[in-house]
């Protein structure tokens, strides 16, 4: 009878939480929506009902806004910039959090907590354009790269909390056997960690994809733009046509939808493994 009671006593707390959803929900797909039904829409369409539902359904719109915004030359670029520096990103995080999970560096602790702090520190953007400019790097895809491959704080703190939870007789085990700390890392702990690299490795991958500050700063030559910052420009040329701009929103957003919705498994996945283990 106690049971039933608590179970009749939860259900108005279940409604609220569903609606809860559901309102966070609506905030956050009906602005997709209306991007959407703008992007199939023809000019004349839009001008009558901008609001309205869509009655022209002019998928030629993305042909259009691929074409014109060069599309295809800034996605190889952002695959490119996105591939090789969420690969260095999480390689460099995890071999700097490892000895410092372990604690086989000195003052491991106060390492932990200088990272920690880089989570609230600017990034120190002056000094590091002096850096790339002196250098010769400056509107080079090696020096965009380079700029973005930077040590992820957030990045080190999660790998920190979640290499803790990893047995250290392996090490012991590994030193016996005569195994190198490459080896080792490469062999044994990269695919223990999976999950917090799945999770990271995503995050990283949207980070690096959306990013348009960086870009517009390190980058002038339109052969070294990526996405976002081609879209930058496109906007500013077809600013007063929003069909074509919705169309090209879409194009762009479209590889991290995707992404997400097959990977947002991992993501979950990783963070509460992390949580839990670390």
């Amino acid at each position: 009878m106690k049971d039933r009671s608590q179970g009749i006593a939860s259900a108005p707390f279940r409604a609220a939480c569903y609606l809860l959803v559901a309102v966070f929900l609506a905030v956050y797909l009906l602005p997709l929506f209306f991007a959407f039904n703008t992007s199939i829409k023809s000019a004349q369409d839009y001008l009558n009902n901008p609001a309205g539902l869509t009655k022209s359904w002019a998928f030629s719109n993305y042909l259009v806004a691929w074409r014109r915004a060069s599309f295809g030359n800034y996605i190889f670029n952002s695959i490119l910039y996105t591939s090789v520096c969420t690969v260095a990103s999480l390689l460099l995080s995890l071999f700097i959090a490892f000895p410092i999970a372990r604690r086989y560096v000195p003052f491991a602790g106060l390492w932990y907590y200088l990272f920690l702090c880089g989570l609230f520190l600017p990034s120190g953007a002056i000094p590091l354009f002096q850096i790339v400019l002196n250098l010769g790097l400056y509107d080079t895809k090696l020096g965009y790269m380079l700029i973005m491959t930077g040590v992820n704080a957030t990045s080190v703190f999660f790998f920190t909390g979640y290499l803790k939870s990893l047995p250290r007789d392996m090490d012991e085990a590994a030193v016996i056997d005569g195994c190198g700390y490459l080896r080792y890392m490469l062999r044994c702990v990269v695919p223990l960690a999976k999950p917090a690299i799945a999770s990271m490795g995503l995050l990283t991958m949207i980070g690096v994809w959306n990013d348009i500050v960086s870009s517009t700063i390190y980058l002038t030559s339109e052969t070294n733009y990526n996405i976002t910052r081609g879209l930058f420009v496109f906007s500013g040329q077809y600013q007063n046509d929003w069909t074509l701009m919705a169309a090209a929103l879409f194009i762009v957003a479209a590889p991290l939808i995707v992404l997400y919705l097959f990977g947002q498994r991992y993501i979950v996945d990783g963070i509460m493994a992390g949580g839990v283990k670390g």
